[in-house]
Parts: structure tokens; C-alpha cells; sequence
């Protein structure tokens, strides 16, 4: 991985640089979850050296759900860049890395590698501006949402704010000619409007699709099985991993 070092951001906002696949060495979940390492370790760690399931030592990778050389990555939530890094790696011939956080961009646009472009939005259904929230600490990669996930998902203190322009998933396929091979997705439940509004056939142009899902209200299962209902009909496998409590699933699908 030619020790690459990470931009990073600190518990106070302030940017350092880190390596992280040296870290990894000390990886163990206790000490993740009694606080010795934190959240940057835990997004190399599922990304690198997460052997479960059949994957690829990657939480987005298993079974059929993989990437493949001179592949078209598209990495919706790429936060400091990490799944970015990883595609290209894999032999990505491009990422598209969306990040809509300033503070988390500009540590992505410093760590992204030759073969990445990277955009400063969120994605959803529609054009138009949001407002996005950081919850307890700079550095909380799970805490970046929007109002209206903020009333499902956080009660957390919010230390950070700031409006963000929204693209259109199904623009962002037209605009690259429908070459996209895997979609990786992980927007802290953003997730549902992006996916109720991708059309079948920017779906269908796709081998891979690999999603974060967060039980964010009682009725998300019905919006899971619908959701892999609707992939099965175009021609999808899907796995998925619950998490923890289980509120917190992984889903890989890939073509038959």
C-alpha cells in the first residue's frame, strides 16, 4: 500500500497526518472500544483487514461484490478518502470520490490518489441545498447528517453546521456516461433518498453496488426488502451483514 500517510482530523478540527496502516498493527476491538484508537482506525480497519463473511479484507467487498481492474468507482461518502484509496489499489482505472463536509474534503483532496476526482456535495433525489450537522467531535466519521436524519438517528450535541449543494444520483450516471461498475454508498442514512431515487437502468448499469444501511425509523426493514426485492428483479445477488445491535447493516450486491 507504499505507506501512504492520511490527512486527518483532530477531536478540536485541526488537520495532522497520519499512518494509519501502521496503526493498524495495534488494531484490536477492545482497544477501539474503550477509546485507545478511534474511528480513523476503525475506517482503515474495515477497509483493509476486515475478514468476515467472504470479503475481501473489506467490509464493501464479499462474495461477488468486488472490484475488479479497470473498473469505474463511484464512492458516495468518501469522507478522508480511505474506500477511495482502496479502489485504486484494486486496479480502479477511476473513483469519483463525494465528500460534502469542508473540513473532511479537504483532508480527501489532499489524500486522493492520481486516478481520483473528487466533488465537494452531498448526493440525494434533487438539486438544492442542505443543511448538514457534525455531532460530538470533529473527527466523529459517523456523525455527519442532514435536519432530517438528525430527527431519526442523532440526539448527540452538534458542534458544527454548514449548507452543502446536492447533486442528483441520476445525474451524476449521465454525466459519466453510464460507466460506472461499483457504487459504494455510506451517507449516515442518507442512503434511502439516494436509493428510492436512482432509476432501474443507472441500477442495471451497474455490476456492483455496495451500501451502509442505518435503521434510522421502525419502518427501514420494509424499505430493505423492497429495496433487494427491486435488485433481485434486475438481475442482483445480494449479502447482507448486520452489525452489532443489527441496526447497522452491510449490504453487497453484485450481478449473477
Amino acid at each position: 500500500m507504499g505507506n501512504k500517510k492520511f490527512y486527518t482530523i483532530d477531536s478540536n478540527g485541526e488537520s495532522e497526518i497520519r499512518d494509519l496502516e501502521r496503526e493498524e498493527r495495534f488494531f484490536t476491538w477492545e482497544k477501539y472500544q474503550n477509546g485507545e484508537l478511534d474511528a480513523y482506525n476503525y475506517q482503515w480497519h474495515e477497509n483493509f483487514n476486515n475478514y468476515i463473511y467472504d470479503d475481501l479484507g473489506c467490509d464493501y467487498e464479499r462474495y461477488g461484490c468486488y472490484i475488479k481492474p479497470n473498473d469505474v468507482v463511484l464512492d458516495i461518502g468518501a469522507n478522508i478518502g480511505v474506500f477511495s484509496h482502496r479502489a485504486e489499489i484494486r486496479g480502479a482505472s477511476k473513483v469519483i470520490a463525494f465528500e460534502p463536509m469542508s473540513l473532511t474534503f479537504e483532508c480527501l483532496s489532499k489524500n486522493k490518489g492520481n486516478k481520483t476526482v473528487v466533488y465537494k456535495n452531498a448526493v440525494g433525489g434533487k438539486y438544492g441545498f442542505k443543511e448538514f450537522s457534525i455531532h460530538t467531535s470533529f473527527n466523529n466519521l459517523g456523525g455527519v447528517t442532514n435536519n432530517e436524519q438528525d430527527k431519526k438517528m442523532f440526539s448527540n450535541k452538534t458542534i458544527h453546521t454548514e449548507n452543502v449543494f446536492v447533486v442528483n444520483i441520476n445525474d451524476i450516471f449521465k454525466s459519466y456516461n453510464n460507466e460506472i461498475n461499483f457504487m459504494k454508498i455510506d451517507i449516515e442514512g442518507g442512503e434511502v433518498e439516494v436509493l428510492n431515487n436512482i432509476t432501474d437502468d443507472n441500477l442495471k448499469s451497474l455490476r456492483c453496488l455496495s451500501a451502509e444501511f442505518h435503521k434510522t425509523y421502525e419502518e427501514f426493514d420494509s424499505f430493505q426488502d423492497k429495496f433487494i426485492h427491486r435488485m433481485e428483479k434486475l438481475g442482483f445477488k445480494c449479502f447482507t451483514v448486520y452489525h452489532g445491535d443489527g441496526n447497522l447493516r452491510t449490504l453487497n450486491l453484485w450481478k449473477k
